[in-house]
């Protein structure tokens, strides 16, 4: 692909807002030159902030423009699969936001239309790319933890500072609650971490206990807590929640190895050193992770699409996530632990 890449957005909620429409203007490899929602009054402000002149409230026209080389999905759940595998078919290559999917068949579904198609198909996986994730990933590389044996993920965030949107509170719509929606995002790190090592079961436990306005979530979990087995012994725990009594967000992972151990939110990093801990945290200051993170993840996707090589950020890391929270829905219903196997006979 010759000159600047020609990227329209569909979807322009808080996501887009706050992370994508930023790194995507930032970037002098791609000219920004559509905007789609449902919301006109949202396309007429973002148009005008962003000096897009385009906007579109029906996809079906956007997708065949044939000017547009690839699009950025940032929809709710449910349109991610449909409206990718639509703009594969016409010709565009696609950056989703995760979830992937509502479910790792979808997923899979849009693998086989971007082969298909000869289309790149590349996943929103932005938390590995922070900073502190990144330092994290060096440390286990070089082996300065040890053997990692067990790790402990959560996102809990408070009832008054934020509630799910009603396409959120759906199973429907949404593919599952907090698990598949808040765990995506912490599963994201914590398996790019963990690599090499595999997940191979996991047992989950979810519940609705508190919705908008206090009400009980409709047809998904509120709260959420899973237990993942990997083939090396490793085990992680994860523990999520979207309507907890809290003055503040509280999001963290502690990984625990033989020799030391790292914690994010802030940064910190031990390790014995002749039977003492030491602190080992690099003296570094840490700023605007989301924005960076974002800004390389927007920059690996452009040089993929120009360059024509396989993005370096997997889809299959994204259905690995799809496939866990299908296992736990799984396990939530049956009460059993359930092996990752059984989503692939």
């Amino acid at each position: 692909m010759n000159g600047r890449l020609r990227v329209a957005v569909v979807g322009c909620g808080v996501q887009a807002q706050l992370a994508l429409l930023p790194a995507l203007k930032a970037n002098s490899a791609i000219e920004l030159v559509a905007l789609c929602d449902i919301d006109v009054r949202k396309l007429h402000q973002l148009s005008a902030r962003y000096n897009v002149k385009r906007y579109y409230t029906d996809f079906d026209r956007l997708k065949e423009e044939n000017d547009i080389n690839a699009v950025v999905i940032a929809t709710p759940n449910y349109l991610h699969a449909p409206m990718a595998i639509a703009a594969m078919e016409s010709g565009k290559d696609v950056l989703c936001e995760i979830p992937l999917a509502t479910s790792s068949r979808e997923v899979e579904d849009m693998v086989s239309t971007a082969q298909r198609e000869r289309r790149r198909l590349m996943p929103c996986l932005a938390t590995r790319l922070r900073a502190d994730v990144q330092i994290v990933r060096k440390y286990i590389e070089h082996q300065d933890l040890g053997q990692l044996y067990y790790a402990k993920t959560g996102w809990l965030r408070g009832r008054q500072a934020w509630s799910p949107s009603s396409w959120q509170r759906e199973r429907q719509l949404a593919g599952g609650g907090a698990f598949l929606n808040l765990g995506s995002v912490l599963l994201d790190s914590a398996l790019w971490l963990l690599a090499p090592a595999r997940p191979i079961s996991i047992i989950g436990v979810g519940a609705g206990h508190r919705g908008k306005n206090g009400k009980t979530d409709r047809t998904v979990e509120d709260t959420a807590f899973a237990l993942i087995r990997f083939d090396t012994g490793f085990v992680l725990t994860v523990e999520v929640g979207w309507s907890l009594l809290l003055e503040r967000d509280f999001v963290y992972f502690n990984l625990f190895g033989t020799q030391g151990a790292a914690v994010l939110n802030p940064l910190t990093i031990n390790k014995e050193v002749q039977g003492r801990l030491v602190n080992i945290t690099p003296g570094i200051t840490i700023r605007a992770q989301v924005r960076s993170a974002y800004q390389q993840l927007i920059k690996k996707w452009v040089d993929a699409l120009l360059k024509d090589t396989a993005p370096e950020v997997a889809v299959a890391d994204a259905l690995l996530i799809n496939q866990l929270a299908d296992a736990f829905y799984i396990s939530n219903a049956s009460g059993a632990e359930v092996r990752l196997s059984v989503l692939k006979g």
